[in-house]
């Protein structure tokens, strides 16, 4: 039996509460308030008045002479006699061209000068920078204001303007960083709540929107605006998914079956008049079948009663996803998976029919397409079908799918030649594993028997890619690659820690005033250090990934040379029958009876070793002769 699992969410760690129903308002930057502007303007005009009324250089009349001065009072003191006249002092009058001096500023220990009033001006200069589109000086501006700010509501409103800016600039993950720095200062701060809700922008943006689930959930208790509740409760409700997963993983499962119901009364409360319904109702599928899966005793297949929930959920996204329909929600990628987790509940329970009806249903050329021919392959396998399951083995071993990871499929390829007396294929199948695979298990065990960090995990399959875009294709690499990337978890933080170190390469690219500021070197340092951080979980995810790989290569590799080894047998015995002159094989072979009748809408055509794409999945192979008489979808002669 194939070892998959329901497509589902994976592991995260915090828990908090639920989000209470307590309205609030959404207040942001007010861009249009001029009344606080700078006057610098006045200084400027005075000084150009002084420019145009300095006068031409002339001769400058001889002044009259001064007069003789005055003898000091005799008492130095105040005259406090009444009869005292104070000295007569003559000032002479500055040149017209000359403006009376200002009086200078007392300064009182530690006292800046500008104060709030400044910082008011300085801010709506980044705003007004903003506006006009010039981000990176915004944002330059911003990260200044931040650093000078004399209170935490400036503090806190330059960061905000920061952050939309790194926002503007396409710096998705830089501007997390400084929005959540904002949300950290508290829910009263005036940009605690249009903060929120640039996560959700930000979760549209990125590769990954999980990046965004721990502010969620940190949130919880916030109360979103109306246009961003089902956004808000489908994310919150993968938090608790992925918790749940990571809560069954360390043996926790009560807590674990707590945290599904969690994500299932979120999931309930998505209407389905949003874009986010078909998503949420294939979360509700998969918490469904976890819940009875985890409530069924080990080895024993779930009972029918339990999954029910799960498949009515499963259909309902069929049903919203459904081209067809005035009403449809355009979501192929979740339509497929829905698909696939139909055919695995009904595979489960030996409902091969069914599961191959589901099986079917997978969009040709999508990304779960193989793995639906492979796992089909399997249930025509069980029913006997064997030239539809060999038919799936041959679209699957085609040139156009030759570095695609299926090794378990040679092996069943193997099973069925032999169960059916055709041992010259069987060998042919298993020398074709012996190959491919035994390379990859024995690189697989090179690599985990070395004690190294999690991230160097990742090095290695950075690595290779980076060699199949300057070198080209490795089969031995591209394999080991495509096994690691078939976990859902490492495909999504691969695509995320490429988006990164895009993002750091890009600061290369803008403007020198930002690339040589203090900003940039900030932002850099906040990247790399969430890049590390992602290597490290990537790492683990890889390694864990690989090791289950190499175990369970190591086991095909065990039943493909016990397979090989009984072949050899039975061919040996017919080897020593044909020897002995004896006409009857050890198992009587017969012929079977095949038909060149297809339906209306297809032609029977030969295959003559030749592949076209548009015959990828509609091959079935003729069986000829075999010792499985009644048992492969055609009469015994």
């Amino acid at each position: 039996m194939p070892g998959w699992r329901l497509q589902g969410v994976v592991i995260a760690v915090l828990a908090l509460s639920v989000p209470a129903h307590a309205q609030m308002s959404f207040q942001g930057l007010n861009l249009n308030d001029d009344n606080s502007a700078p006057k610098s303007h006045k200084s400027k005009r005075r000084k150009e008045r002084r420019h145009h009324a300095r006068p031409a250089r002339v001769e400058a009349p001889v002044p009259p002479p001064a007069p003789p001065p005055q003898a000091p009072p005799a008492n130095l003191g105040l005259d406090l006699s009444g009869n005292a006249h104070p000295p007569t002092v003559v000032r002479q009058a500055p040149p017209p061209s000359v403006p009376p001096a200002a009086p200078a500023p007392i300064l009182l220990p530690g006292l800046k000068m500008g104060g709030k009033g400044a910082g008011r001006g300085r801010l709506e200069a980044v705003a007004q920078q903003y506006k006009q589109g010039r981000y990176s000086d915004a944002a330059i501006a911003a990260y200044a204001a931040m650093q000078d700010a004399t209170s935490t509501s400036q503090a806190a409103e330059s960061e905000y303007l920061l952050a939309k800016s790194l926002y503007k600039m396409k710096m998705y993950h830089a501007a997390l960083h400084h929005f959540s720095r904002v949300l950290a200062r508290g829910e009263r701060g005036a940009f605690f709540k249009p903060s929120l809700e640039w996560l959700f922008f930000i979760s549209r943006k990125t590769v990954d929107d999980s990046i965004v689930l721990d502010d969620v959930a940190r949130y919880a208790n916030v109360e979103f605006p109306a246009r961003y509740q089902s956004e808000f409760r489908y994310l919150l409700a993968r938090y608790y998914m992925e918790r749940a997963e990571a809560l069954f993983q360390a043996g926790q499962v009560p807590e674990g079956r707590n945290s599904l119901r969690e994500a299932q009364r979120l999931v309930e409360m998505v209407p389905n008049t949003t874009g986010y319904f078909a998503k949420a109702r294939f979360l509700a599928g998969t918490a469904a079948y976890q819940d009875a899966e985890v409530a069924t005793q080990p080895g024993q297949p779930a009972q029918a009663e339990a999954l029910l929930p799960a498949l009515a959920a499963f259909k309902e996204v069929i049903r919203v996803t459904n081209p067809r329909s005035a009403t449809s929600i355009a979501d192929w990628r979740t339509r497929d998976l829905a698909f696939m987790n139909l055919a695995r509940i009904h595979y489960e329970a030996r409902q091969n029919r069914n599961a191959i009806y589901y099986y079917g249903k997978v969009q040709r050329g999508g990304e779960q397409w193989l793995e639906a021919l492979y796992e089909a392959a399997w249930a025509y396998y069980r029913m006997g079908d064997d030239e539809h399951a060999l038919g799936n083995m041959i679209t699957l071993h085609s040139p156009f799918f030759a570095n695609e990871y299926f090794p378990e499929s040679l092996t069943v390829k193997a099973i069925i030649y032999y169960e059916n007396c055709r041992y010259e294929e069987a060998s042919a199948a298993i020398d074709d594993f012996d190959r491919i695979y035994g390379p990859v298990q024995q690189e697989l065990e090179r690599i985990t028997s070395r004690e190294q960090p999690p991230s160097a995990f990742y090095d290695l399959l950075d690595d290779i890619q980076r060699k199949q875009r300057k070198q080209g294709s490795n089969a031995l690499l591209d394999r080991i690659l495509k096994l690691a990337l078939s976990d859902e978890d490492l495909r999504r933080r691969n695509s995320s820690i490429q988006e990164l170190e895009a993002e750091m390469d890009g600061v290369g690219n803008l403007p020198e005033a930002f690339r040589y500021s203090d900003l940039a070197k900030s932002v850099l340092e906040e990247l790399k250090a969430e890049r590390q951080a992602a290597l490290n979980r990537a790492g683990l995810i890889a390694r864990a990934k690989l090791e289950q790989e190499r175990d369970e290569l190591k086991d095909l590799l065990g039943k493909a040379l016990r397979i090989k080894f009984e072949t050899q047998g039975k061919q040996k015995e017919l080897l020593e029958q044909k020897l002995a002159g004896q006409t009857v094989t050890p198992e009587e072979l017969r012929r079977y009876r095949y038909a060149v009748a297809v339906g209306d809408d297809d032609e029977y055509w030969p295959y003559e070793g030749e592949y076209w794409r548009d015959e990828l999945g509609t091959y079935q192979y003729t069986l000829t002769k075999g010792c499985r008489a009644g048992q492969s979808g055609a009469d015994e002669r």
